[in-house]
């Protein structure tokens, strides 16, 4: 892992947090029975905990990965605030005569929730990304058919460009999601853009008609077929 400035400003605040947590718990005259070490063995762990899983979501690569790991770490500081409250509260309550398994309970209650909600966190963020990898996919095949039809424009007679314009705008704005129900009508798609290359080498007018024209229906039934999927 690089240490940047913003890394090493992160590791800074965690060591003043530890420092000033540690400080004003062994300062004040706290009871040190069980509850005492209860609370504060929890707190710190909360800390520690609230630690790696900044490090862990700011160190992904990409500005929309760090962005996704942002409720990784709210999930994980709003754990850290209940528990260091609770903590305290456990610790200033200590000479009560009051069983620390209570504490215990209670604090091990608080991290069971915080991790819960961690993976439920992350288990999301991964299904979002691997959604937004499809559609990058899908932009991407549509953007390349587009860019693959405009080439074709400048190797065509003036004749055949109106055609072949008008067929580049309507895969422009085509609908740019998929389905696996799509899979046969885009196969012919891209089986009929091959054809219209080779048809626009061999300067064969009729052929590049014909192909544009069954290529516009092609994606017309394409888009019908993807509202009806929504």
């Amino acid at each position: 892992m690089k240490l940047t400035k913003n890394k090493g400003m992160f590791f800074a605040s965690i060591f003043i947090i530890l420092a000033v947590f540690n400080v004003v718990v062994f300062v004040i005259p706290f009871n040190k029975g069980g509850g005492f070490w209860s609370g504060y063995g929890f707190s710190m762990l909360a800390i520690l905990l609230s630690a790696a899983v900044s490090f862990y979501a700011f160190d992904r690569e990409g500005l929309k990965s760090k962005f996704y790991g942002v409720p990784l770490i709210s999930v994980a500081w709003l754990y850290l605030v209940i528990q260091v409250i609770v903590g305290l509260v456990e610790m200033g309550l200590d000479f009560i005569p009051i069983p620390f398994q209570y504490g215990i309970a209670l604090n091990t209650i608080l991290l069971g929730a915080c991790l819960i909600g961690l993976f439920t966190v992350e288990a999301s963020k991964e299904e979002i990304e691997r959604i937004d990898a499809q559609v990058k996919e899908k932009v991407f095949y549509i953007k390349s058919l587009q860019a693959d039809v405009e080439i074709l424009i400048g190797k065509a007679s003036d004749d055949m460009k109106k055609m072949l314009k008008d067929l580049a705008e309507t895969i422009r704005y085509s609908d740019p999601m998929s389905s696996p129900q799509l899979a046969a009508i885009e196969n012919k798609i891209e089986a009929k853009a091959a054809g219209l290359t080779e048809a626009v080498d061999r300067a064969d007018g009729n052929a590049i008609k014909a192909l544009c024209d069954e290529l516009q229906q092609l994606f017309a039934e394409r888009n019908r077929k993807c509202k009806v999927l929504k």
